[in-house]
């Protein structure tokens, strides 16, 4: 776990993906899981990332029940083993590390992924946490699927879902060109990311996008020169999901 302190006592923090506070006497101390953003939290608010330690009450999810999402898959716990016919089973994951398969962001890049032709493409998965994202690619098609996530337990809980997964940034990748990219990752986190995506994609590639909220969206889509938008779907409080293609280069030549 990750913790910022910032100088207030405040119980509202917006659209942050904040795993939990604590108000203090003159501060309060805010704990994250996912480093990348609690980087971004730290200098938004003028302040510093710290190691934690921070119990999260994860019994919750112990009573978690299949559901059904968009038309292809059954998202499901380990203890729930069969899926209605003509749906992709994928087993969500308990714990910590995002991509457990209960957020809206994960169900939203799902449902998108069902427009998307994966068969005999090559997907990166940029952020990937568990590899729910990736294995979904495969059971689409895909003939190879490569994640990224800057925790090492997202790496291996990825491995264990058989995708090819390292713990580290993606520009630690060298240059390499997939069809489809994938990237579920907190909002403005894509301003940083965005160069990223044209280097990892080919011309004609397809980016699936999400991690931000739907106020969010025209900034976001400002960094992406380049990149045209296909589709979109919003998800309980404004999640967006979308598609974009990589366009050609529009370059002349004497």
């Amino acid at each position: 776990m990750f913790m910022v302190r910032v100088a207030e006592i405040r119980e509202d923090w917006g659209s942050w993906p904040i795993d939990g506070a604590e108000e203090k006497e003159t501060s309060t101390w805010v704990y994250f899981s996912n480093p990348v953003v609690a980087k971004s939290f730290a200098k938004a608010f003028s302040s510093k990332v710290e190691k934690a330690v921070w119990e999260v009450d994860l019994s919750y999810q112990q009573e978690w029940t299949a559901k059904a999402v968009g038309t292809k898959w059954w998202l499901a716990p380990a203890s729930d083993r069969e899926a209605p016919a003509g749906r992709f089973r994928l087993e969500m994951s308990p714990g910590l590390v995002f991509g457990t398969g209960e957020h809206e962001t994960t169900c939203g890049c799902l449902e998108m992924m069902e427009l998307v032709d994966f068969a005999g493409k090559r997907v990166f998965d940029l952020g990937t946490g568990t590899g729910i994202l990736s294995e979904a690619a495969q059971k689409l098609g895909a003939t190879l699927a490569i994640g990224c996530d800057l925790e090492w337990d997202a790496a291996v809980m990825a491995q264990q879902r058989g995708v090819t997964a390292y713990q580290g940034p993606s520009f630690a990748l060298p240059d390499a060109q997939f069809d489809v990219l994938l990237v579920n990752v907190p909002g403005y986190v894509h301003l940083d990311l965005a160069p990223e995506y044209g280097r990892l994609l080919q011309v004609g590639g397809t980016l699936i996008l999400s991690g931000y909220y739907s106020w969010q969206a025209e900034r976001i889509e400002e960094a992406l020169p380049g990149f045209a938008k296909q589709s979109q779907i919003l998800r309980g409080d404004g999640w967006v999901a979308a598609i974009f293609s990589h366009a050609a280069s529009t370059a002349s030549s004497d």
